[in-house]
């Protein structure tokens, strides 16, 4: 039913839960850990910075059961 909708500049991918190992009641590091090598190789989006964080936020969706994945805010750093 859910799945993992990260949003990037110009577009939205999805990817189910089971091909990355995690559920909707994985943490969101768990979330973000799952989904960043993805990204990276699909993409060349790498949602880590330099110090190891992750420049990238997760936030479950009650509704579908789901996660949304968007940058964080600058002024959040």
């Amino acid at each position: 039913m859910g799945q993992i909708i990260v949003t990037m500049e110009n577009q939205e991918k999805a990817y189910e839960y089971e091909a990355l190992g995690v559920s909707f009641d994985s943490t969101p590091e768990e979330i973000l850990a799952a989904v960043q090598p993805a990204l990276l190789e699909e993409f060349g989006l790498n949602i880590k910075d330099e110090s190891g964080s992750y420049i990238y936020t997760a936030k479950k969706i009650m509704a579908n059961e789901s996660h949304i994945l968007y940058p964080k805010s600058p002024a959040a750093k």
